[in-house]
């Protein structure tokens, strides 16, 4: 199915699923999310409230990458505010009723890099490594698709997700089950290329975000963010700040005391299909349950992770060994 056939599907989805997930009438809706925003901002301390990894896009950004993706005029100019706006309203709506908005999945735990500021690296003990199993990924998609989920689907943890071959077929069943939700891969680029790119769009994929390992500039990589800009975000990995990830990877021994949101905003599933605390627990320390055992919505509301949300929302770090000595702002991952 090429984009403008999953386009002409997908807005016959898209009055579906706005009739399933708008319980209330929209007005009502749009005030629930700008006092959510204002409370957010308290419950946060401002400048810890939100992260995201999206960037604003032009007109001529937009026009580029419908051109090169020979996309129809009005089926791509609709997808852009279908993903853009359409889907950012309802996954606030769905946050602020409790619910996570994130949620990183974890096909393979194979990377091809290692990373002096990452776990992979030499330095650190190995954890098994393995590939989760289609009935597990599907089981994850199928349930998600009974919570109506309309937030953000990234394959991203310790995995580089472009060594899984099952990616485009993978990404195909998610969009098919979840045709409101923002599909994410974060990758290191070194498997992509155009043809890739291509397809992945295709089958469903809103967004790349890929980082420079290296020292020198990448030419491919340059050419496909020039081509296709609103799909490619790419960026060095000399251009963020590296997190102290449970406070072992640099042993700063910081120890914040403002709130950690992104237990309680984002669900993170390893390829083993356990879901953990965040996306800094590589050792998977704190399990809170796995998927082919119980449902998503079970283990997110088990006792034991709810307790460890709300001390981390008030700011109370030293809940959890991992927590005490990471410095990540612990923002929404919107």
């Amino acid at each position: 199915m090429d984009f403008d056939d999953r386009e002409e599907k997908s807005m016959e989805e898209l009055r579906k699923s706005l009739k399933r997930i708008t319980p209330v009438p929209i007005w009502e809706m749009a005030k629930a999310v700008c006092l959510g925003m204002r409370k957010m901002q308290y419950l946060a301390l401002g400048r810890h409230a939100m992260v995201s990894n999206k960037k604003k896009y032009s007109l001529r950004d937009i026009e580029t990458s419908r051109r090169n993706l020979r996309a129809n005029f009005t089926a791509y100019h609709l997808m852009c505010f279908r993903i853009h706006f359409v889907r950012r309203v309802l996954q606030r709506y769905e946050y602020w009723n409790r619910k996570f908005c994130t949620v990183n999945i974890e096909t393979t735990g194979f990377c091809n890099r290692k990373c002096s500021f990452c776990f992979n690296h030499d330095r650190f003990p190995k954890r098994e490594r393995g590939r989760m199993q289609e009935e597990t990924y599907k089981k994850i998609i199928d349930e998600l698709a009974e919570l109506n989920f309309c937030g953000r689907l990234s394959y991203a943890f310790y995995g580089e997700p472009l060594l899984d071959t099952r990616l485009p077929a993978f990404i195909e069943y998610a969009r098919e089950r979840l045709p409101l939700c923002f599909i994410d891969i974060h990758s290191n680029g070194d498997m992509l290329d155009e043809e890739l790119l291509i397809t992945l769009v295709n089958k469903g994929v809103d967004h790349f975000l890929i980082t420079n390992y290296d020292d020198h500039e990448r030419p491919l990589l340059e050419s496909l963010a020039r081509k296709y800009p609103v799909p490619v975000t790419l960026r060095s990995y000399r251009d963020f700040g590296k997190t102290d990830r449970a406070g072992e990877i640099f042993k700063r021994g910081n120890t914040l005391g403002s709130p950690c949101l992104r237990p309680s905003s984002a669900l993170v599933v390893n390829w083993k299909g356990n879901v953990v605390l965040c996306c800094q627990d590589f050792y998977q320390k704190y399990s809170f349950g796995n998927i082919k055992e119980k449902s998503l919505w079970e283990i997110w509301n088990d006792k034991q992770f709810v307790y460890y949300r709300k001390q981390l929302r008030s700011g109370n770090r030293r809940v959890a060994k991992i927590c005490t000595h990471c410095d990540d702002g612990g923002g929404v991952p919107w």
